[in-house]
């Protein structure tokens, strides 16, 4: 009996612990109660578009309000159906992280989507581009790792990391040998960071390219926007405010009942403040 018992008692924990891990689908938040929250992309095709989310990264389909979003871990995708702008947008991709993404890999070119072994940079259709980092430190499963800018030159990345590290409480750190500064949402275990690059680091090759046109904003391009999740969206707002930062939006609540605001960020880019994504 009492071994029936401990054993009805670990069934519970390991259910109730796996219920607390599908909830918990954002990072842990910094000091600022500042997390990544959502990528925002506009496709034609959105149910193409589903389908490698899901069928490929393994995303699992919620309903946010009347919004469909596609969880992995650490961020949510949306996908809203348009033609995007052509540009060159100063978010350049999302960044997919795990132990190895050779699978991941191989199910695209089986779905036609061109990749290669240890391929970098991965092209989905209407050229949505993510990188993939291959970690032996990574999680088991497909999951977000950064956010990356293409900056006009190195000096505007160091500027940009310095303001979302005062900003949104990130913290100071490098990939690629200190060649890609980090603002690190998270521990470094965790990594989720936004990284800035300068113009010609696009990974594409063809350094005797022209240089390519001063960035914009993503509004309106393939990835129109990124969110970030804040608890106590309202103080958070008055005190960015305070401090200079230039809200476009002020805190309002969505039709899926989600408190949202619009600043723009040091770079001249639009990004979404978010509260109530944790635990979606």
């Amino acid at each position: 009996m009492k071994k029936q018992f401990v054993a009805a008692a670990c069934s519970l924990l390991f259910v109730m612990t796996a219920a607390v891990s599908l909830r918990a689908q954002l990072a842990a938040p910094t000091s600022a109660g500042v997390s990544l929250g959502a990528v925002y992309y506009t496709v034609p095709d959105v149910a193409a578009h589903k389908k490698i989310w899901v069928d490929i990264f393994g995303a699992k389909p919620v309903m946010v309000g009347k919004t469909e979003m596609l969880k992995i871990p650490g961020a949510f995708i949306v996908l809203t159906k348009g033609e995007p702008a052509a540009g060159n947008p100063l978010v350049n991709h999302l960044g997919i992280w795990a132990k190895d993404l050779d699978p991941t890999r191989a199910k695209l070119t089986a779905a036609g989507i061109m990749t290669a072994p240890k391929a970098q940079f991965i092209d989905l259709p209407n050229a949505l581009r993510l990188e993939f980092i291959d970690d032996p430190a990574g999680p088991d499963a497909p999951a977000a790792h950064h956010i990356h800018y293409f900056v006009a030159n190195q000096q505007d990345g160091l500027n940009a990391r310095a303001w979302y590290m005062k900003t949104f409480g990130a913290t100071e750190n490098a990939r690629r040998n200190g060649g890609v500064p980090s603002a690190l949402l998270t521990t470094p275990d965790k990594w989720i960071s936004i990284d800035f690059t300068a113009a010609g680091g696009r990974g594409r090759g063809g350094a005797a390219a022209p240089p390519p046109p001063a960035p914009s904003s993503n509004k309106g391009t393939i990835l129109d926007r990124f969110s970030l999740e804040v608890k106590g969206l309202d103080a958070f707002v008055k005190k960015i405010e305070a401090d200079g930062v230039k809200v476009t939006k002020p805190v309002s609540t969505n039709p899926d009942g989600l408190k949202t605001a619009m600043i723009v960020d040091s770079l001249g880019n639009d990004v979404e403040l978010i509260e109530g994504l944790a635990g979606k």
